[in-house]
């Protein structure tokens, strides 16, 4: 592979090193590798180049002309396996469907930059600017990173090749680095998103004294890989933990994307988007309120144990929403106006009410009164 930098080619000898590079790349069918180059010479021309612009331009044709196959190779034997070759190290989504993605604002317009630097690559390319190919996604468990991974390869119209690196070094301890290499190699095979989930399992810090030596020959190989990665595919890390993260690979990454936990706005759309109309707005909104702090994945699950409560006991989802806030939320500061909502709206009675939050009838009814404005 060539060296990477791409500043060795504006030495006076830069047009001999480009030509054996490429030859070398290219003899080795390397595809993503061939483009990576082209990529490193529009945006620093050798000097020795008559007319820099035409050569961008002369390159950019070139690359425009042989576009990338659109796919993996998806056969079962092409699939990065461990050492016996029983089990896939990845799982690969050759169509992904993403649900409709509810993020923080700032999140969202990364996350379309991130897809319109590839719709619009063309014209970065004829200014010599590269595209975002490497990105790290941080933030709490449970936020919408797998799933805005998912997003941006259902957008991007590519495959999505997964990796959980907690598993594959805790599964296969001793053969790690080959491991992942094998993985970068492939996803290099073809325009894809590749994610690499759980980070932070391998791309620790390496002063960490805990860690052991194959791991931070592990920190090694990513450094390198991350320098390498060709802008026909997307890498995406992801880490709950980015304190965790050795300084070198943080640098190493385009963009820095930090996911946090939803506010109001976020849960409440969330939310809304599960609901179907089977609650009302208002308890959709208390809902939301009430969950303050929570994560996208904590509110889906919630969601999902009141639709199968619903089910079970042949009740109204408001019904099994109502029951099971009240008894999970017994203290909290808007306890009252979820019990005025549970008496009004479904005519539950101040013994049930007390019965599901843990206090007596009497408390019941003195919040449901200050609820109203009464005392």
């Amino acid at each position: 592979m060539a060296d990477r930098n791409p500043a060795i080619y504006q030495s006076t000898d830069g047009l001999e090193r480009v030509v054996v590079d490429l030859v070398r790349v290219g003899a080795r069918g390397h595809a993503a590798g061939v483009r990576q180059l082209a990529g490193r010479l529009v945006r620093a021309v050798p000097p020795t180049v008559g007319d820099p612009g035409a050569f961008r331009v002369a390159v950019h044709e070139a690359l425009s002309a042989s576009k990338p196959s659109a796919g993996l190779r998806f056969d079962s034997g092409a699939i990065p396996a461990d050492g016996d070759g029983t089990h896939p190290l990845v799982d690969v989504n050759a169509l992904p469907i993403a649900d409709e993605l509810v993020v923080d604002q700032r999140v969202a317009i990364e996350l379309n930059e991130i897809v319109e630097e590839r719709n619009r690559a063309d014209e970065l390319a004829r200014a010599g600017v590269s595209l975002s190919r490497t990105v790290l996604f941080s933030g709490p468990p449970g936020v919408g990173k797998t799933l805005a991974t998912r997003w941006l390869a259902q957008r991007l119209g590519v495959p999505l090749v997964a990796l959980d690196l907690a598993s594959v070094v805790s599964s296969y301890l001793g053969s790690s680095g080959r491991n992942i290499k094998s993985v970068l190699e492939y996803a290099k095979s073809g325009p894809c998103v590749l994610l690499l989930d759980e980070f932070d399992a391998v791309a620790k810090r390496r002063d960490d004294d805990s860690d052991i030596g194959e791991l931070k020959r592990v920190v090694n190989v990513i450094l390198v890989e991350l320098d390498r990665w060709p802008d026909s595919s997307l890498l995406v890390a992801a880490t709950n933990h980015p304190q965790l993260l050795d300084e070198a690979i943080d640098r190493r990454f385009d963009r820095i994307v930090e996911f946090p936990l939803p506010d109001q706005t976020q849960r409440r759309m969330l939310l809304s988007n599960a609901n179907h109309g089977e609650a009302s707005a208002q308890l959709v909104e208390l809902t939301a309120a009430l969950w303050a702090g929570a994560s996208h994945s904590v509110l889906m699950r919630f969601w999902e144990i009141c639709r199968r409560k619903a089910i079970l006991h042949q009740l109204a989802l408001e019904e099994a929403l109502v029951s099971e806030l009240i008894a999970r939320f017994p203290t909290s500061e808007l306890r009252d106006q979820l019990w005025r909502h549970a008496h009004q709206t479904l005519e539950m009675s101040n013994r049930r009410i007390a019965a599901l939050a843990g206090v007596s009838h009497p408390t019941v009814a003195s919040g449901i009164r200050r609820a109203g404005g009464q005392k």
